[in-house]
């Protein structure tokens, strides 16, 4: 009787713990493909998203600040 009692135990543990592995798996994969999707949504919006508009200068600047001449183009 103690011997069936000792299987029955360790059976029930091994059910429990390999639950527990497709339980833990499973959330991490879900971490796994949330972070994934996370990442590509940010480098769709960073592609296609609204950019900042570069003001464009068609003049040089030229100015001397005491030590020598500067020309921005």
């Amino acid at each position: 009787m103690e011997n069936l009692r000792a299987i029955i135990i360790g059976v029930v543990g091994l059910a429990i713990a390999a639950l527990m592995i497709v339980v833990m798996a499973t959330v991490g994969l879900a971490v796994i493909g949330f972070a994934v999707v996370a990442g590509t949504i940010g480098l769709v919006y960073a592609k296609f998203g609204p950019r900042s508009k570069v003001q464009k200068r068609r003049e040089k600047r030229v100015w001397n600040d005491g030590h020598g001449t500067i020309i921005d183009m």
